[in-house]
Order: structure tokens, then C-alpha cells, then sequence
């Protein structure tokens, strides 16, 4: 379907804007034409007004200036300068409003706004001094030709010719070496220009740095609140389990005041960090959290613990007292089920179950061997160990839960064998048993499984304890502590807490690390 025709108001409408724009631009042309036309009108409507008044016209002014003796002519030079200098300020005035009109311009830039301020008048460079040497040699030079006629003094006009040759000397030989300050001008501009784009460049990639640091930051922030919350747990686990279930059993001033304090805050840290991801938030509490686990760590009371049992210890390793500790703890943490029950009735000099004792590992040759370092049943047994069978029926007998009642009716009626009686019958069980537990035992303590007890240590090469320096340790701790309850109470409250980190996956050595120096 065709489009249909504009109406005759929407022609008549354009029509009308285009006549207007039309008579705009004439406007525009003619403008400056008809102000001078304008100005002249109204020079002759004042003069024609003059003439009307009976006041003497141009020719009668003339006339008695160039009248012989007449003194009229100074006075209209007087007033032609007066005239010049005020058309001179007006010109002076029209650039100064001109250039002020360029300052108030919102479109100028900073840049630009803050050079025309050093200009004198906001104008640009050499306009005063264009402007001051015009004036000069507008009216001075007039005043030399006609110095004779103006009946002016050769003192008076030697000081005009000085002060124009002055003026124009000036001027004309500053704009003779104007290329040079100009382009030392543009070359200083120049030089601030790169200085400006220099710092801009400079602000530019401070920023992209602080925004990349933000970004790594934000990429490093799941992994460091990973890491806290992990620690957090950790600590929070032992301090809480050494404060509640071993604290009121252990002396006094073994537990470190404050611990009670800097677990609780501990505890609110972990609780606010659930949930936080990236930014300043997550940030703020990832701080208040590391700052709430050094405190906790700080007042750990597992080290205390670790200090007081070193002293139960003999330091008869390259990792000093500290390390004895670790050594013991941490092969106790890495055992399998039936090793862990030796080791912990081991050092806790624990009575000795039937269930620690497995036939199949220990041998007769074994068992006579372990028999000469038990005084009381090396004795008992000396006239009948070498009878066939002995051993092995020695051996089925002391795994039994009634082991003793057995051997006592099979040897106790013979008096001259334990001549104290039952209780020195049990008395040399109890010896044998701990001398094959320590035979069994002996082999638990390999050296990987030293290696790996202490890898959270990082123990130089060289360093690692020999497994017979670990039995020997393990035998010390079962047996020394007699005159130190306090170091006992401390080490059997480290053994206890090893059964608890077992169940929960988390190595005492590792702790121990982080809690002592």
C-alpha cells in the first residue's frame, strides 16, 4: 500500500522552520554591517543635533585651529590621544571579557584551565605586550612627525624617540628569540604532559595491582579458611578433650590459665567461619579466626603436658627431651590395633592381659631366653627348664586368664620353688609376662615406623632414633616416674590422650610441632 501524502499542516509547519532558519542565517551576516550603520546614524544624529543648537560645526573647529597663533591644535591632539587610549581599553576590555568567556566554559579542560591562570589577564602569551607597543607607537610616532608643528621641545622629543625605540626594541627583539623560549615552552609542556601520562600510567597499574592482589586473595581465600578451619578443629578437639577429661585429675598448675578463655573464643571463631566463601566479610572473620587459633594454640595445654612428661624420660636421642616424648606418643599413634595394646601396657606398666600374649610369635628358644632375665622364675624353674616340653607347656599356661592358680597347683607344693609363697609366684609371672611383652614389642618398633612417627617433626638425616634407643625409652617409661608424680600424672594423661586422637585421625606429633617450639 502506498504511503499516503503528508496533510497541508505538516507542509506549511516545515515550510515555516525552514524560513525561520533562513532568516536566522541572514541575521547572523548581515549583523555586524548594520551595528556599524547603526553607530554611524547615530554619530551623525548627534552631530546634526549639535548644528541644530547654533553650536559651531567641524569647519569652524578646523578653522581656529589652523588660525595663525591659534592654540586649539594641542588641545584636539590631547584629545585625539585621550580618545586613542580609550579605544585601546576597550579593545583591552572586549579580549579580556573574550577570554574570561573561555575560562567560564564548562567544556574547557583542567589541564587547560589551570595554564591560563598563569597568563596575566587570562590572555594569550604576548597579547600585553602586542597590545602596549601598538599604543606606543600609535600616538609616539605621530607626536615625532609632527613635533615642530606641535612646537614640542627637542628634550621632549628625544624622550617620545626613546621611549618608542625603547618599546619596540623590546618587543621586536624578544619575538626574535621567541622560537626558542617557544620551544623550550612546548618541550617543558611536553615533558609535564609525559609526567602526567607517566603518573596516570603509574595510578593505572597500582590499581591493576591492588585488583589483581584482591583477585589472588579471593582465588587463595577457600583455601585459607580450609587450612583454619582445619587447625581450629584440631586444637579445639584436644584442648577440649585434655580440659575435660583429664584437667581435674591432673596437679595443679599443669593446665596453663587462659586455656578455658582461649578456647571458647576459639570455639565462637570456628562457629562464625561456617559459611564464609570470598570477601571483606569472609575476610574479617578469617582473621578473627587465625588470630583466635594462635591464641589457642598459645595456650594449648598440651604442651605443658609434653614438657612435664619429658622430664620422665631419659633424652638418649639426638631429639632431645622433647623429642623422646614424640617418639613414644607417635608410635603409639601409628600402631596397629594388637601393637597399641602392647605398647600402651608397656609404658603404662599396665597389668598384662593374656590377650597381649600370641603363642604363634613367641618361641620356646624365646621363652628360655627371656627366662634367665627373670630372677625369681629363673630360680623356680632351674632344675626342670631342661625337660622336653617344658617351655611350650610354660607358655600355654601363662596365657590363661588363671595362670597363676594353675602354676601354683602344678609347682607350689614344692616349697623350696617359691618359698614366699602365692604372692611370689605371682610376682615372678608378673615378671616373665613383662619380659616376653618386651620381646613381642621389640619387633613392634621398626625403623619405618619410627621414620614415620617422626616425619611430623622433619628430622634431619642422622637423627632418627635406633629401635633399640626407642625400646629403651619405652622401657624407661614404663618404669621411671616413682619420684615424679607430677611428669607420671603428665605422661600417662599423653597416653590416655593418644587412644582418643587414634579415634579421631589426628597425630599427637603434629600437635606437638605446632604447640612447641
Amino acid at each position: 500500500m502506498p504511503p499516503s501524502a503528508p496533510s497541508i499542516p505538516e507542509e506549511n509547519m516545515a515550510g515555516a522552520a525552514e524560513r525561520r532558519d533562513i532568516s536566522l542565517e541572514l541575521l547572523q551576516i548581515i549583523r555586524l554591517p548594520l551595528r556599524i550603520l547603526l553607530t554611524g546614524a547615530a554619530l551623525s544624529a548627534v552631530l546634526g543635533a549639535a548644528l541644530a543648537l547654533g553650536l559651531p560645526g567641524p569647519e569652524a573647529l578646523f578653522a581656529a585651529f589652523a588660525a595663525p597663533g591659534a592654540t586649539g591644535l594641542p588641545a584636539l591632539i590631547g584629545v585625539m590621544i585621550f580618545l586613542v587610549g580609550i579605544g585601546f581599553a576597550a579593545f583591552l576590555w572586549w579580549l579580556a571579557a573574550r577570554s574570561f568567556a573561555l575560562v567560564a566554559n564548562p567544556a574547557i579542560g583542567p589541564e587547560r584551565l589551570a595554564g591560563l591562570r598563569d597568563l596575566p589577564l587570562a590572555l594569550p602569551e604576548g597579547t600585553v605586550r602586542a597590545l602596549l607597543a601598538l599604543i606606543v607607537g600609535v600616538i609616539g610616532l605621530p607626536l615625532l612627525l609632527f613635533s615642530k608643528t606641535l612646537g614640542l621641545t627637542d628634550a621632549i622629543a628625544g624622550y617620545v624617540n626613546g621611549i618608542v625605540t625603547g618599546v619596540f626594541g623590546f618587543y621586536f627583539g624578544t619575538r626574535s628569540t621567541g622560537g626558542d623560549a617557544q620551544m623550550a615552552r612546548r618541550a617543558t609542556e611536553q615533558l609535564a604532559e609525559r609526567e602526567r601520562a607517566s603518573g596516570a600510567l603509574a595510578a593505572e597499574a597500582e590499581a591493576l595491582r591492588q585488583k589483581a592482589a584482591s583477585a589472588a586473595r579471593d582465588a587463595a581465600m577457600p583455601a585459607s579458611i580450609a587450612a583454619t578451619k582445619g587447625g581450629l578443629a584440631r586444637h579445639i578437639e584436644v584442648a577440649g578433650l585434655v580440659l575435660d577429661e583429664f584437667g581435674p585429675l591432673l596437679p595443679k598448675g599443669v593446665i596453663p590459665e587462659g586455656t578455658q578463655a582461649a578456647l571458647a573464643r576459639a570455639r565462637r571463631a570456628a562457629a562464625a567461619l561456617e559459611g564464609a566463601k570470598a570477601g571483606p566479610g569472609a575476610e574479617d572473620r578469617l582473621t578473627e579466626a587465625s588470630d583466635a587459633l594462635a591464641g589457642l594454640i598459645g595456650a594449648q595445654p598440651l604442651a605443658p603436658l609434653v614438657r612435664a612428661a619429658a622430664s620422665l624420660l631419659p633424652a638418649g636421642t639426638a631429639l632431645g627431651p622433647i623429642g623422646a616424648v614424640a617418639t613414644v606418643i607417635g608410635l603409639g599413634w601409628h600402631f596397629g590395633a594388637a601393637e597399641y595394646q602392647r605398647w600402651r601396657a608397656r609404658v603404662l606398666a599396665a597389668p598384662f592381659a593374656p590377650q597381649l600374649f600370641d603363642a604363634g610369635l613367641i618361641t620356646p628358644s624365646s621363652a628360655e631366653l627371656r627366662l634367665e632375665a627373670c630372677p625369681i622364675f629363673a630360680r623356680a624353674f632351674q632344675d626342670i627348664k631342661a625337660r622336653p616340653g617344658f617351655f611350650a607347656d610354660l607358655l600355654a599356661l601363662i596365657g590363661r586368664d588363671d595362670a597363676a592358680s594353675r602354676l601354683w597347683a602344678e609347682y607350689g607344693a614344692d616349697a623350696k620353688r617359691f618359698p614366699g609363697g602365692l604372692a611370689e609366684l605371682e610376682a615372678g609371672l608378673a615378671e616373665y609376662r613383662a619380659a616376653l611383652l618386651a620381646e613381642l614389642a621389640a619387633r613392634d618398633a621398626s625403623a619405618e615406623k619410627i621414620a614415620a612417627a617422626l616425619a611430623p617433626l622433619a628430622p634431619q638425616a642422622g637423627l632418627l632414633p635406633s629401635p633399640e634407643q626407642v625400646n629403651r625409652l619405652m622401657e624407661a617409661a614404663g618404669k621411671a616416674g616413682a619420684d615424679q608424680p607430677e611428669a607420671r600424672a603428665a605422661f600417662e594423661a599423653l597416653v590416655m590422650l593418644t587412644g582418643h586422637l587414634r579415634d579421631r585421625k589426628i597425630d599427637p606429633v603434629a600437635l606437638m610441632a605446632e604447640v612447641t617450639p
